[in-house]
């Protein structure tokens, strides 16, 4: 991943562990709780407390602010059972999917004057990322400068999490080209860009899901090394000039169809033991999200 961080939505995005939590205690009834159920509750409301306030302040409802970062089969879910997700964090098995922009100190370099059309064309890349994710039932973790992470199997159990990551990369690499149309479009005569490319690592396993962080301020995020696999993963899109690889333990979740093709036992950086990395033999088309 690129070095250079933009802040993006922090507030917004601390919002979306907030309010899920908050209408996971908020609509227990209060007449019949349980003693652990009131211990809970007492427990969460610091945390709980500044999500209802900046809401009221922005003058936004819970499943508007959700929807920007949550599918909205999970938003559902969330709004009809929001016992449904556990406050803390809890061992999900997951699949953690990372991607990026190709030469972004380039790019970079090359609009250094011109910061705000920096941050333009980052938004022209991010926007259908994240809609391409949130259309294939993913959750959205966090944006880090140029890089997108995702991951599905949280907040709710989703047998088919590494097929639905896998067609949410194949549909990242095939809206390329529409984003390469519009952004010479939107900076045509401004600048000269070259082609825009992206590398996606997507690895999975069992990993820890929920509001993590301080008790000021905390995310809905996953961790584990599964997570730290699919990073090292997508740094090697840029060594091996291909862009979607894929690790051992999602390629074993994957169907034949899938038409995956093995590159080797690769070397991470920073870990010891080789890892089994898979492309893709061809593109193809994109399947419809939840098929």
């Amino acid at each position: 991943m690129s070095a250079m961080y933009f802040e993006t939505p922090p507030a917004q995005l601390t919002l979306v562990s907030q309010l899920a939590a908050w209408l996971r205690v908020a609509r227990q009834p209060a007449a019949a709780e349980a003693p652990v159920r009131a211990a809970r509750r007492q427990s969460t409301s610091r945390f709980l407390g500044p999500a209802k306030e900046t809401v009221g302040a922005c003058g936004c409802c819970a499943d508007r602010v959700l929807s920007r970062y949550v599918s909205p089969q999970v938003i559902d879910r969330l709004m009809a059972d929001p016992d449904g997700l556990s406050v803390g964090g809890e061992t999900r098995d997951v699949t953690v999917l990372f991607a990026d922009l190709r030469g972004f100190t380039a790019l970079a370099e090359a609009m250094k004057d011109k910061p705000r059309r920096l941050n333009d064309l980052i938004n022209a890349f991010l926007d259908p990322m994240t809609d391409i994710v949130l259309a294939h039932g993913g959750t959205i973790d966090k944006y880090m400068g140029d890089c997108v992470m995702a991951f599905w199997g949280a907040p709710y159990d989703d047998p088919d999490h590494a097929k639905h990551a896998f067609e949410a990369a194949r549909a990242m690499l095939l809206a390329m080209e529409d984003v390469n149309r519009r952004v010479r479009a939107s900076f045509a005569g401004e600048v000269d860009l070259p082609t825009i490319r992206i590398g996606i690592g997507i690895n999975s396993g069992e990993c820890v899901v929920g509001a993590l962080g301080s008790r000021n301020r905390f995310d809905y995020s996953v961790l584990g090394d599964p997570v730290n696999i699919a990073s090292r993963i997508e740094g090697l899109c840029k060594v091996y000039d291909i862009p979607l690889l894929i690790g051992e333990e999602t390629a074993r979740r994957l169907p034949p169809e899938a038409g995956l093709a093995e590159i080797g036992r690769l070397t991470l950086r920073g870990r010891t033991e080789k890892q089994w990395v898979f492309g893709i033999a061809a593109l193809g088309a994109p399947s419809e999200p939840g098929q």
